[in-house]
């Protein structure tokens, strides 16, 4: 494995910079050989597990400050994407949201819909029709952020923003575009792979 880089310290860095080391200690792993098998199938030389991060207070704390400041002036009704890389996001943004004044409401939709009850697809106090931006924790083929957009859409609302925390540069992002809806990320994989001193290869495989 390529030598990490020493990294700034808190005081030094800002949210954003804060944040990305964050998820490269605790999220990013390399390997000079494919070692780790995707969500897709794939194998990859590189993996980031984001939820080691999103479920840390500290990394909570500074993804929903950082999601927020992107996304306040659009006034969204509700923030949320597909279970499970997008629930811990979505709660950081709405607590954060509270707490600056201005509630942005956190929602879950499901896989499957649930078995009982109302039978719904989507978890939360969300009216149909409503503004929402949707997000996601690691973006690779896009497939999981069409489906929640789908879904969303199903339930009669109106998309504002579409964000994830990591693109990692394997045709999401083209993807989503293609369903209509432009895709802002904080990072991308060469972010993390420049802090390990490595590089994507140039025949374009993982």
């Amino acid at each position: 494995m390529p030598p990490r880089k020493k990294l700034k310290t808190s005081a030094e860095s800002s949210d954003q910079d804060q944040l990305r080391d964050l998820l490269f200690r605790q999220s990013f792993r390399y390997s000079e050989q494919p070692a780790f098998k995707l969500t897709s199938g794939p194998m990859s030389r590189y993996y980031i597990d984001c939820k080691k991060v999103t479920l840390d207070p500290k990394g909570a704390t500074l993804i929903g400050q950082l999601v927020f400041e992107r996304i306040k002036t659009l006034h969204p009704q509700g923030v949320g994407g597909l279970t499970l890389g997008a629930d811990p996001i979505a709660l950081a943004v709405a607590v954060t949201s509270y707490l600056e004044g201005q509630p942005i409401p956190a929602f879950i939709i499901r896989k499957e819909p649930k078995s009982h009850g109302s039978q719904a697809w989507i978890e939360g106090n969300l009216p149909e029709s409503a503004a929402v931006v949707v997000v996601e924790d690691v973006v690779t083929t896009g497939g999981s952020t069409i489906k929640a957009i789908e879904r969303l859409k199903a339930h009669g609302c109106k998309i504002l923003k579409v964000l994830a925390l990591v693109d990692r540069l394997e045709g999401g992002r083209e993807a989503i575009e293609a369903a209509g809806y432009p895709l802002e990320s904080l990072f991308t994989l060469d972010d993390f792979l420049a802090l390990a001193g490595a590089s994507r290869p140039s025949s374009g495989s993982s």
